[in-house]
């Protein structure tokens, strides 16, 4: 892992630079410490090197328990003759699981007993068509019609059965496979596709103007020979050599702080850290890149069942027998003839999954396990005196001739065959106003059956429209004595002249928070669409109550699915996009929707933008003639031209809608085994008010990336600034390049690396990713510490055009940095007088006098060249001008070249200053980059943030010490201050807080937004690239 941190490409070059500075301190200038600058470039080499490899390994090991988690089903199992769930780890050979549509096998095995499972291997075989089994093999000719062997990772399409568990874990057909299959997260997010661009072009940039500084540099060293300068009469190679060394190593650090190589890895860093925050509300992330794209949402196409509501269905209306039964009276049922109230409940009971059951919890209440609708029915048998499991254990699973048609979004009903006497019945449930249409007769109080005549069918019409404007899901129970001549295996012959045993109406009750949710997401920008398989009344009637609706919308916002797929789709099935962009910016409820509507809505909400609008262009001459131009141009709908839409599903058909979406959520709870395969995120409440978490989270991810590249973009601006004005005017940067890896290692990760070691909550996110460069992540981590507000759901979504840069950001940008080049090249050359000797303050002759009476700590060669005579001669034993008469002595030393030029010049308070201002500038600046939208007060809520308080407190201690402890100074190429210093640097570095109130006053109209957003092509690609990225990879 460290070998691999140190291929990072800066890092290399400082480890060259360093051996270079310790091979010429050591052997070239042969003086006191010469060696230090080398050996202090090499420690922080290796500094950032370890806290790399540290940071990978905990981020392995993060993201495996991630994935553990992730990969942890529950399944339903047969043991000692009990029914339970347990976690697929958990399972042995011995074990009989029990399967249902949608399921993922979780183990290798063989089918037992009775079953309709038609499986799809297409993960093992390639082939997309159904594989029949059946517990022995059938075979025709040379075919093999069905087999009982049943594999891991393939998936239930239709059907159910058992399957009795023969191998797990790495010993099945697909263990073998694992590690090629397991997840690779390397998508791109919105974001990461902006900061990339913007990354390479800071980097291009830097790079070349590195390179023309050192040029420059060089080119002042020839036209100083040329000139016969201080210092450049000759070459020594003892003083040049390391001086051309300086420029190398100058334009190296100018490089190193101007390319922020890990700023689209400070986005994942900020992506991973928010995981497990958002693991605590309940959003299990499978793909990182969603979390911040879900910040940028702005539709939202929900479930009901389950997501909007609880999911604690109940019986709340009852039609039978020609009656209607509201809430209590339910019970009055018990009252009709015992034949009838037991016919009703075997064709409630029948007809039901064998993994839908009910469980005792602490309490004594009911625990629905399973189908909820299906639950509700569970427990209408138990109210009505017949226990659903008396029921079950009447009519087996392993029955003789059992039969099951399983329900399907196409037919919207479920049909289950078992025999009776002699005979066989067929019990059928579903959609009211479909499975009623298919029944002839009714069941009458005395148990017998009596034809539908008109008044009883619009009895029926009635009760179910009654039920569902009650917001209730209805259905219709019927059941079907079948002649010996039919068909058994023909849902056709056998799901017609039916017999109405029952209509109920099952309340889902809506979540108590879900109306206060969906009025969040309206007021930050994001329309809410309810997509349902209920009734349109029902559907009309829960959007009402949540607030996806007024009775002020028009007609137009709810649709079903039928009306939906004549309106928008061609006579081939596919969109025509014109008519669906006619109908979609107004549509918020489609009921009686199939999944293919579902995945339908989703794609042309996101293909709006492409479809050409006719727009009216007006031309003056002798006249004034309207020409119609067909042009190229993008749909705008609330602002935006292209939608980002999210999207729920729990059923296997939901998967294709779930892909298609940029962020689609899965039901942890309620969800199949291929749906959450299919999602970014799972939700594990199955609440819709975890969807709207998931918002906040984004939306802060965005907020704090932002936040980093206005804190880190400023000290860039400054360092570089500073590094090559005063490089090009003093021969050398005021800052070596230990202080300038200071002030981007040590200050900017000093922040994560306190809060990493206190606690392991939010900083300790780091540790899941790579990181390649530490001062990127950890100054992206010092300001992500914050955890998402409500105030984040007050503003509207990012456009994904939108420059990552704000042009209030760019003013911040430019005027902190401005004020920040003003301080400190004040302090530069506003102070430090001119004078020979030794000490902090000058005793002699005073040649320049500036503001103070600090010594300078400029080189020596700019302030000497700046007094005419004050250069001493170079050493010639036939000139006495150049030594001291009296004792023979050279009036140029022999080191004075040397530390003319800051090579091995003594430490000075001066410079010390300038590096503390600086540091201390950026310190304070960190508390304004809090903010990123013009807010006022940079303080608020900073006290709530003990981690922020810590990295403050810890980069001001770090940087006392640096200065005043012996030895770390002085590799920093500092000395002690005074308190007087001490307090004139924090009031320096202070005043950017109060000048960035004023700085508020300045109109940011007069500032460009920076960053770019998508560009069209680059947009319309990277839908098409989604699952090639990598997002998707199941």
């Amino acid at each position: 892992l460290m070998w691999g941190a140190l291929q990072d490409p800066t890092l290399i070059f400082l480890t060259v630079a360093a051996f270079v500075s310790l091979a010429i301190g050591i052997f070239v200038e042969q003086r006191p410490f010469g060696w230090l600058e080398g050996v202090a470039i090499l420690t922080a080499v290796v500094v950032v090197v370890t806290v790399g490899a540290v940071n990978d390994y905990q981020k392995e090991k993060q993201f495996r328990d991630l994935n553990a988690q992730k990969e942890n089903i529950d399944v339903t199992v047969l043991r000692d003759g009990a029914t339970s769930s347990v976690s697929v780890h958990e399972l042995v050979v011995g074990d009989i699981v029990l399967l249902s549509t949608g399921d993922v096998l979780p183990a290798d095995g063989m089918v037992m007993g009775r079953n309709d499972l038609a499986i799809n291997e297409k993960m093992l075989t390639g082939e997309t068509v159904m594989k029949k089994k059946s517990p022995q093999y059938v075979i025709k000719g040379k075919s093999v019609v069905s087999s009982p062997s049943l594999f891991a990772g393939t998936f239930v399409q239709e059907g159910e059965g058992r399957l009795l568990v023969l191998a797990v874990g790495p010993n099945t057909y697909q263990g073998s496979m694992a590690e090629k299959m397991k997840e690779a997260d390397s998508g791109r997010s919105i974001l990461q596709r902006k900061l990339d661009a913007m990354t390479d072009l800071i980097t291009t940039v830097s790079m070349w103007v590195s390179i023309a500084l050192v040029i420059i540099l060089l080119i002042r060293m020839g036209l100083a020979f040329h000139g016969g300068k201080c210092c450049f009469e000759t070459w020594d190679h003892r003083v040049h050599w390391s001086e051309i060394l300086g420029f190398v190593i100058t334009g190296i650090t100018i490089f190193v702080v101007a390319v922020p190589e890990g700023l689209p890895l400070a986005v994942t860093i900020a992506l991973a850290f928010s995981v497990k925050k958002m693991l605590k509300d309940q959003n299990l992330v499978r793909h990182l890149s969603a979390c911040e794209t879900m910040g940028g949402a702005t539709t939202i196409c929900s479930d009901k069942t389950g997501t909007l509501t609880t999911s604690r269905m109940a019986v709340n209306a009852l039609w039978t027998c020609g009656k209607t039964y509201q809430d209590a009276q339910i019970k009055d049922a018990k009252q009709l003839p015992g034949s009838t109230v037991q016919e009703l409940c075997n064709a409630c009971v029948v007809n039901t999954l064998f993994k839908t059951y009910l469980r005792k919890a602490a309490n004594n209440l009911p625990v629905y396990c399973g189908n909820d609708t299906e639950c509700a029915l569970l427990l209408l048998s138990d109210s009505l005196g017949h226990p659903y499991d008396g029921i079950r254990a009447t009519f087996r699973d392993d029955q003789t001739d059992r039969k099951v048609f399983s329900f399907s979004s196409d037919r919207k009903r479920m049909t289950t065959i078992v025999p009776v006497g002699k005979g066989h019945v067929a019990y059928t449930k579903g959609a009211a106003e479909i499975v009623s249409m298919l029944c002839t007769s009714y069941l009458k109080e005395d148990g017998t059956e009596a034809k539908i005549d008109d008044r009883v069918r619009r009895e029926l019409g009635g009760t179910i429209e009654s039920f569902s404007k009650q917001g209730l899901r209805t259905l219709c129970i019927a059941r079907r004595d079948l002649a010996a001549k039919t068909d058994r295996n023909d849902v056709d012959a056998v799901e017609k002249d039916l017999t109405v045993v029952c209509l109920v109406g099952i309340e889902d009750p809506l979540r108590e928070e879900v109306p206060g949710a969906i009025a969040d997401c309206q007021r930050a920008g994001i329309v809410v669409r309810m997509v349902t398989g209920d009734n349109i009344e029902t559907a009309r009637a829960i959007a009402l109550k949540c607030g996806i609706i007024s009775s002020a919308d028009p007609l137009g916002a709810v649709l079903d699915g039928k009306t939906f797929r004549t309106q928008v789709a061609d006579a081939e099935g596919n969109i025509d996009q014109a008519a669906f962009d006619k109908i979609w910016p107004t549509l918020r409820v489609l009921a009686r929707s199939t999944p293919l509507d579902k995945f339908m809505l989703v794609s042309g909400i996101q293909a709006s933008e492409a479809g050409p609008v006719r727009q009216t262009v007006a031309v003056t001459g002798d006249g004034t003639n309207d020409a119609p131009a067909l042009q190229k141009s993008r749909l705008v709908v609330d602002g935006y031209t292209r939608q980002v839409v999210a999207v729920t599903g729990d059923g296997t058909n939901d998967a294709p809608a779930l892909k298609k979406a940029d962020v689609g959520f899965a039901m942890g709870m309620q969800g199949t085994d291929v749906a959450k395969n299919a999602s970014d995120v799972i939700i594990m409440d199955d609440n819709f008010v975890s969807i709207v978490a998931a918002v906040k989270w984004g939306r802060c991810v965005y907020d704090n990336i932002c936040k980093f590249l206005q804190f880190q973009l400023t000290v860039n601006i400054t360092a570089c600034s500073l590094a090559c004005v005063g490089a090009a005017v003093l021969t050398e940067s005021p800052l070596n390049a230990i202080q300038m890896l200071w002030v981007n290692l040590i200050m900017d990760s000093f922040a994560s690396v306190g809060a990493a070691v206190l606690t392991e909550s939010p900083l300790n996110a780091i540790q899941m990713l790579w990181v390649n460069l530490i001062m990127d992540s950890f100054a992206s981590l010092a300001l992500a510490t914050e955890d998402p507000t409500n105030s984040l759901l007050m503003r509207k979504p990012y456009p994904r055009d939108q420059a990552v840069l704000s042009q209030t950001m760019v003013r911040n940008m430019v005027l902190h940095s401005g004020w920040q080049l003003i301080v400190l090249t004040a302090l530069i050359f506003g102070i430090g007088d001119v004078c020979a000797g030794h000490g902090d303050e000058c005793t002699g002759t005073v040649y320049i006098n500036n503001y103070g009476s600090l010594r300078s700590g400029r080189p020596a060669a700019y302030d000497f060249n700046g007094v005419p005579g004050l250069c001493p001669p170079v050493y010639d034993p036939k000139d006495s001008s150049t030594f001291d008469a009296a004792t023979g002595a050279p009036l140029r030393s022999e080191g004075f070249c040397s530390e003319a030029h800051g090579g091995g010049a003594e430490k000075t308070q001066h410079y010390t200053m300038v590096f503390n201002v600086f540091v201390l500038m950026q310190l304070f600046n960190e508390i304004n980059s809090r903010k990123i939208h013009n807010e006022l007060n940079v303080l608020e809520g900073v006290l709530k943030n003990s981690y922020f308080l810590i990295i403050v407190a810890g980069t001001l201690i770090v940087q006392i010490g640096l200065i005043e402890i012996p030895g770390v100074n002085t590799a920093f190429g500092c000395t002690n201050l005074t308190q007087d210093q001490w307090v004139a640097s924090l009031l320096l570095g202070a005043s950017v807080i109060p000048l960035n109130v004023l700085f508020h006053l300045v109109p940011v109209s007069m500032f460009p937004s920076g960053g770019g957003g998508i560009p069209d092509e680059d947009d319309e690609d990277g839908d098409d690239k989604k699952d090639d990225d990598g997002k998707k990879n199941d």
